[in-house]
């Protein structure tokens, strides 16, 4: 059987079609450097009447955000897609806020296109939340990919990670043995086909080059670049905001790869510094029966908003 061949704009009216349908649609583009994957971008939103990429391009986290959240049957294309949804540190608020903002404004129905050379480099709750998956294997083509959703009732690996992993093991081993072998993409469980596109006219790559020029000259200064507090820092801070308990300070110790016993010693340590006679025990949440037993619950650093892998 022969695969699907789809062109920019079939591709481009399934999106439009799930969104009259009431459905969100957010849109990986992976591939290396110089592939195209911003020239399928491109091509992909204009294929909209109403798109208008001044307006809707950025390579920040904070104005994806915002065009997520303030705008209704719209678009938002993030260039650089890498920095502002890999995955999480512990503290990484911006990028929880981000999920939450996917999740939170799905009835929004925009429709959300980002570039990213390795499609889970992305947060793996980021993840679960895109519809498509396009994977610019060479100049002008690109491998189409979508999320295995029937039949996943206790199952989230939408994307069949574990099984396409095996596959791509084995054709490695074949690729070294045989450098000519090519890659079957028909073989991947999510593979749903390829699709052609053409270069950027002259005119059009001029405009977007200037675009992302002036887009990361905004960037020079922001959230992604300023100076970031240290891990202790960080800790001390949460203790007097009384946001940590034993337990929560022993998850963060355990996804920073750091000895709890050691941090306490630290900490108490700077603690002593200040000279105000407190120790960390006294910073501590007490948990009682009568409270929840993860005071992060209640604030905007929830555990289960944190990729915490032990």
């Amino acid at each position: 059987m022969k695969p699907t061949i789809w062109s920019v704009k079939e591709l481009a009216d399934m999106t439009q079609q799930r969104i009259e349908n009431r459905y969100d649609s957010n849109i990986a583009v992976t591939g290396l450097t110089g592939k195209g994957k911003s020239t399928y971008l491109f091509k992909f939103f204009n294929k909209f009447p109403d798109f208008k990429i001044k307006d809707k391009f950025t390579s920040k986290r904070t104005k994806m955000i915002e065009l997520i959240r303030n705008h209704k049957n719209s678009y938002c294309w993030n260039d650089e897609l890498i920095s502002s949804a890999s995955k999480r540190t512990f503290f990484d608020q911006e990028q929880n806020e981000l999920i939450q903002t996917l999740t939170k404004y799905r009835n929004h129905f925009n429709i959300v296109g980002g570039a990213v050379p390795f499609f889970f480099t992305l947060d793996k709750e980021l993840i679960k939340l895109f519809g498509m998956h396009i994977n610019i294997i060479a100049r002008g083509i690109g491998v189409v990919h979508l999320p295995r959703e029937e039949g996943r009732m206790y199952n989230e690996d939408l994307w069949d990670i574990k099984i396409n992993q095996k596959l791509e093991e084995q054709w490695s081993k074949k690729m070294l043995k045989n450098p000519t072998f090519k890659i079957p993409h028909h073989k991947y469980t999510t593979f749903a086909g390829y699709v052609y596109f053409n270069k950027m006219t002259e005119k059009q790559e001029k405009y977007y080059e200037i675009l992302k020029a002036s887009e990361r000259g905004d960037n020079e200064v922001n959230e992604e670049d300023t100076p970031q507090e240290s891990f202790y820092e960080k800790i001390i801070s949460m203790l007097k905001e009384n946001k940590l308990d034993e337990k929560n300070l022993l998850n963060i110790c355990l996804f920073n790869n750091k000895k709890l016993s050691n941090v306490k010693v630290r900490v108490n340590q700077l603690l002593k510094d200040e000279g105000n006679g407190k120790t960390l025990r006294d910073f501590l949440v007490k948990t009682t029966k009568d409270k929840d037993i993860n005071i992060l619950h209640n604030n905007n650093n929830t555990l289960k908003e944190i990729n915490i892998d032990l």
